[in-house]
Formats: structure tokens, C-alpha cells, sequence
């Protein structure tokens, strides 16, 4: 895992999307649950999608794929993982398989506030201002299943 001190943005120019949430869940879990394949398969996708599979080699340089699926079809998200930060910071880069866009930037920062954690994800340079309102839904609807999913798995822990 590397820190550098200021995020990698690429070439990205487009418009940025930033959505806060606060987690109930200590910092080092959710930091878990957003780089262990196995745990991100149960909760990566937007509310009324399945998530089918994740694949990730989960450092510097390593590829992600996460597969979901809806009524609308497959929906494939790739990219390469720029930073790690333990429990601070994650950042790929995000592309669709199978829809022609330049690689955008997803940085996600966690604060340790104790129990819970301020997350931050920020989604840089989308091409084109039309795609941020479907990204917007899709991060929000995600982060909310999120939330929830993590705060039933501490439930139901041992």
C-alpha cells in the first residue's frame, strides 16, 4: 500500500461528484469491506441490481471487474487500484466494459470518527456532464445499500 500526498487524477477533465456518508461502523471494517472481493460481492450495486461477481487483485497496479446485472442487462465496471491508504483511502480508476469512456477517477476517503466512519467518495472526471445524474443515482442507491448491509453483517457477526 503507497500514501501518496495528493490523489492521482489522470487526465480526467470532467465534471466531479462528491457524496458523504456517515457509516455506523467502525473505520477499519468498512475500510475492509470496500477491498475484500469476497465482502464486496454482498453489497456492490444499486438498489434493484445484482451484483454477480467481483475479481480484484487488490493493491497498486492490480485490476478490478465487478459484474452486475439488472432488467436493463450486464453492467461491468473495470479499472486499475491507484492508491491504497489502509483505513484512509482507495482510488481506481473506473470504466465500463462495455460503454466507450475514457478512464475516470473513484476515490473513496475514510475518517475514523470511532464507532463510525466518515466516507467520501469522489468521482472524478466523467466525460461528459450527461453521465454524472446516472452515476449520482448509482453511488447514492449503492452507499445506502452500503450502509445498510454493514450495519446487518456487524448484527449478525460472532
Amino acid at each position: 500500500m503507497t500514501a501518496p500526498n495528493k490523489p492521482q487524477t489522470g487526465a480526467c477533465v470532467g465534471p466531479d461528484l462528491v457524496i458523504t456518508r456517515i457509516i455506523s461502523a467502525p473505520c477499519a471494517l468498512v475500510f475492509q469491506a470496500w477491498t475484500d472481493p469476497r465482502l464486496m460481492a454482498q453489497w456492490w450495486s444499486p438498489q434493484g441490481v445484482e451484483c454477480r461477481s467481483v475479481t480484484a487483485d487488490v493493491r497498486v497496479g492490480g485490476k478490478y471487474r465487478i459484474h452486475m446485472s439488472s432488467e436493463r442487462g450486464d453492467h461491468i465496471a473495470i479499472g486499475t487500484y491507484l492508491q491504497l491508504v489502509l483505513n484512509q483511502r482507495l482510488q481506481v480508476t473506473w470504466q465500463w466494459e462495455h460503454y466507450p469512456m475514457p478512464d475516470s477517477i473513484v476515490t473513496v476517503d475514510f475518517e475514523d470518527l470511532g464507532k463510525t466512519t466518515r466516507l467520501t467518495l469522489t468521482h472524478s472526471g466523467l466525460p461528459v456532464a450527461d453521465d454524472v445524474p446516472d452515476h449520482h443515482w448509482g453511488w447514492t442507491s449503492a452507499l445506502d445499500k452500503f450502509a445498510g448491509w454493514i450495519a446487518l453483517s456487524q448484527v449478525h457477526a460472532p
